[in-house]
């Protein structure tokens, strides 16, 4: 849900750095490899589930329509379950589905412990756990633990001051300016826009909202709203859920002293009344967030210990590695947005290199990576940077060391939707009106998965999708992609994920080889007892074709088998012998190769 501007100047310098580097000298050497010298994991103690499989991120209102409402729902998931294996992810993070008011599509939750109508009920929620356990899948559900919806009974009952609901919420008088009229405490912004403070009539005090007015910051300095929350988590661990998503954590907590402002950002081209025209000391990133997620992983933790089943907990956060990393000492894991943030176009493979390489030059010791290359909050990668990337980018994700969360459709290669002002649902859109609403509105990225050429791809029966479908379903959709003879983008990501279970993947080390301006490339091994699991996986970004000889360290050989090849190449390099003191890559090209 969080978008957050964050400084990237110190980024920028050393992404500069590294493609300086790779133009005159391939990091081909000991000294820079420096995962080759580390104890392989997993030698001793067995991965966990979510460190050996693959996480899928399920829009509801997008995914599968049941009952021709035109709003995708729980049931649909579940009827689409086979699918999830044919695709071969481990587990399903299912985006907010609780009871809501629908302002942010679900992200101003109401109740938390119900089902909305229009995604069914609990029972349907059982049975789609129920079912999806049957098959070996596990369930991620989204937790939304900073604010509420306007309309939740502890809001209601807050703005009454009925005991003990009175401070659940950030409530305060306000000031007065120089002509006596009433102002908000301080200058503290929305992300979606304009004050963060909104006047309630009946209490007659402001409210603290980080992000829309129907959505009021909870208070977590009041005991109470910590059990309560704490009571939610295991709501949903009794329920069957196997990990919770932690949406918009950095907000969770602001500063006691609400009288101090905060001060200006200083990037240029920013309007006063926009997020990232002011810098968020007060209201971001406060160091109390610690103790709350120790809370929850305690709750985890005692769930774990009655049944004996690892569950996962992994945070939405943006920023530096140093800031996101303080999260594996909490009990949980960051997500690592890097390759959302900062991988623009055009790509490179020294970019891309050096995003990864930041990963894993800053993991702690408890630190495991947990890749994601998109979101329901950001562009398609198909159209962030062109068609010609995706099944590379995919490749590079899937084959990567860590833990992949793979955005719905991306394994078709899915493209941003066209949305006029008028289609517009999303309000962050429809706050910046109809001259820039095309910079914020996440509805491009939401769109019905494509499951057939049929009518509005087989997402609904009814005429009316609460979004349109990109007008490529015909060509790009489930159905045909996984039924045509030639390999498709769909089969190439079903078949990378099969891959992905080879030692190399699961547990090997990751050794640098050749990267460029054009090529990123990497040595998966993984020693076993009685044979060497051992694959280059090398992929152009670029815009040149690029002749490399990959036989040097850490590859040391001269040939290698293809096991697996982007589209582009499959008719030509797929299961074929290369040499690979001489390969070729066009842009776009990638290759998985077994080595001797």
């Amino acid at each position: 849900m969080l978008t957050i501007t964050i400084p990237q100047t110190a980024f920028l310098r050393f992404v500069e750095q590294v493609q300086n580097s790779s133009q005159t000298k391939n990091r081909e050497t000991k000294k820079e490899q420096k995962w080759e010298n580390m104890t392989e994991v997993g030698k001793s103690n067995p991965l966990e589930w979510w460190q050996t499989g693959i996480i899928y991120q399920v829009y509801p209102r997008s995914f599968c329509d049941s009952n021709g409402d035109g709003i995708g729902d729980l049931n649909g998931v579940t009827s689409k379950l086979d699918y999830f294996q044919y695709l071969g992810v481990g587990a399903v993070w299912l985006s907010p589905f609780y009871k809501s008011p629908m302002k942010d599509f679900g992200y101003d939750v109401s109740d938390f412990r119900d089902v909305d109508p229009i995604f069914g009920t609990l029972a349907d929620f059982d049975q789609l756990v129920q079912q999806a356990h049957k098959r070996g899948l596990k369930i991620i559900v989204d937790f939304v633990p900073n604010h509420t919806s306007d309309l939740h009974d502890w809001f209601q009952k807050s703005c009454r001051r009925e005991s003990p609901y009175d401070d659940f919420y950030i409530w305060h008088d306000g000031k007065t300016d120089a002509d006596g009229k009433r102002q908000p405490p301080n200058n503290w912004l929305s992300v979606f826009g304009g004050s963060a403070w909104r006047w309630h009539e009946g209490r007659g005090q402001y409210y603290y909202s980080a992000f829309l007015a129907e959505q009021p910051d909870l208070n977590y300095r009041n005991p109470l709203v910590v059990k309560e929350m704490n009571d939610v988590v295991r709501f949903w661990l009794e329920r069957g859920v196997d990990g919770f998503r932690v949406d918009a954590l950095e907000c969770l907590f602001e500063a006691e002293d609400v009288s101090k402002d905060e001060p200006r950002s200083n990037l240029t081209g920013i309007p006063p009344f926009q997020f990232e025209y002011l810098d968020h000391i007060y209201t971001y990133e406060q160091p109390e967030i610690g103790d709350i997620v120790r809370g929850w992983r305690k709750v985890i933790g005692e769930h774990e210990q009655k049944d004996g089943k690892t569950r996962f907990m992994v945070i939405e956060t943006y920023g530096e590695p140093k800031k996101r990393n303080r999260f594996y000492d909490y009990g949980a894991n960051p997500f690592n947005m890097d390759l959302v943030d900062f991988l623009e176009a055009p790509l490179s493979g020294s970019k891309v290199r050096a995003l990864v390489e930041r990963e894993y030059n800053n993991l702690p010791k408890n630190g495991w990576p947990t890749f994601v290359l998109g979101n329901h909050d950001r562009k398609r990668v198909s159209s962030k940077y062109g068609s010609l990337y995706v099944d590379g980018l995919n490749m590079l994700l899937l084959t990567l060391r860590g833990t992949p969360t793979t955005y719905y459709g991306e394994e078709l290669g899915m493209e941003d939707i066209h949305v006029t002002f008028q289609q517009t649902q999303d309000p962050w859109g429809k706050n910046f009106g109809p001259e820039r609403f095309q910079e914020f509105s996440r509805d491009p990225v939401r769109s019905p998965m494509q499951w057939d050429a049929t009518k509005n791809a087989g997402f609904t029966s009814s005429s009316s999708p609460w979004l349109p479908v990109h007008p490529d379903y015909t060509m790009r959709n489930v159905k045909d992609m996984r039924d045509c003879p030639e390999q498709t983008t769909l089969q190439l990501y079903a078949a990378l994920a099969r891959l992905r279970q080879d030692p190399a993947f699961q547990r090997g080390e990751l050794l640098y080889s050749i990267t460029n301006e054009n090529v990123f490339s990497y040595v998966r091994q993984k020693s076993e007892p009685t044979d060497i699991s051992r694959y280059l996986v090398a992929i152009n970004f670029g815009k040149e074709a690029s002749t490399d000889d990959y036989s040097g360290p850490p590859v040391e050989s001269l040939r290698g088998v293809v096991v697996q090849c982007t589209c582009s190449v499959s008719d030509r390099l797929k299961d074929k012998i290369v040499d690979l003191t001489a390969l070729k890559l066009a842009p776009g090209d990638g290759l998985v190769i077994k080595l001797n």
